[in-house]
């Protein structure tokens, strides 16, 4: 079972200096495949639509404007409808970090790990064997660690041992009915345990998951990092309390 075509969904905020060579690494990962990217410029300040219209202009890119920031949350629910209208069941919906660490030569692999056709979504994992955090402020890749722990041992998605990395191939089909179903309640917990979130609410619809090693190489990227701890804190605290009240749902 093949996917039809790569759509890919890239998240950028003041993104103007690693977007070109994002797309340059992305032309030369897929070089006679099919694709399409749908670019999500979360009101960006700097150059970033500038860059954008360059690209778009000789290369597949769509540009999806938000014309003020409104968060990781809604950059999701807009790229993934923007990427799921007029796809294929069988379509493949990447999300990369505009930023340019999720390295796109990971994209065949994943594609192809997609295609055998046992699960609906592949995540780019830091956490198997052969992948690594590279290069990672102590902070963020404590918060990282931390995370992950906790929400394998009260999450479990059989599969999934990196469970916050944007950095995914799912398949169309599932991904569409779960969020057809879900609604903006897909990404509800906001911040970025929302990753994890989409997971969750994606299970029901989904054949399960599988990973492939990822090496993140935190020095790839050009300026500051868009992440803030304690709002981040807040999301998982939200997303805690959903899985704990499904649980309980579920229970009865």
């Amino acid at each position: 079972m093949s996917p039809a075509s790569l759509r890919l969904v890239v998240a950028a905020y003041n993104e103007a200096a690693n977007l070109e060579g994002l797309f340059a690494r992305v032309e030369a990962a897929l070089a006679g495949a099919p694709w399409r990217a749908f670019v999500v410029d979360d009101g960006s300040k700097d150059g970033t639509a500038a860059v954008l219209a360059r690209l778009s202009a000789r290369l597949p890119v769509t540009p999806v404007v938000h014309p003020v920031n409104r968060g990781i949350a809604q950059v999701f629910l807009s790229g993934l409808r923007a990427a799921l209208d007029g796809a294929g069941p069988d379509d493949a919906v990447a999300v990369l970090e505009g930023d340019g660490t999720s390295d796109p030569a990971l994209l065949p692999a994943m594609r192809d790990r997609l295609a055998q056709g046992d699960v609906d979504v592949v995540i780019a994992s830091r956490q198997v064997a052969g992948g690594e955090y590279r290069g990672f402020p102590f902070k963020r890749l404590l918060f990282s660690l931390a995370a992950n722990t906790l929400l394998r041992w009260v999450c479990r998605l059989p599969g999934v041992s990196d469970y916050t990395i944007f950095y995914r191939v799912y398949r169309a089909g599932p991904l569409g009915r779960a969020l057809q179903a879900n609604g903006d309640a897909f990404t509800s917990v906001g911040g970025f345990a929302c990753n994890a979130e989409m997971l969750l609410r994606l299970g029901p619809y989904s054949r399960g998951a599988a990973e492939v090693p990822f090496v993140y190489d935190y020095g790839l990227k050009k300026g500051a990092s868009a992440m803030r701890l304690g709002g981040n804190l807040l999301s998982y605290v939200r997303l805690f309390r959903i899985h704990a009240e499904a649980a309980r749902g579920g229970a009865r």
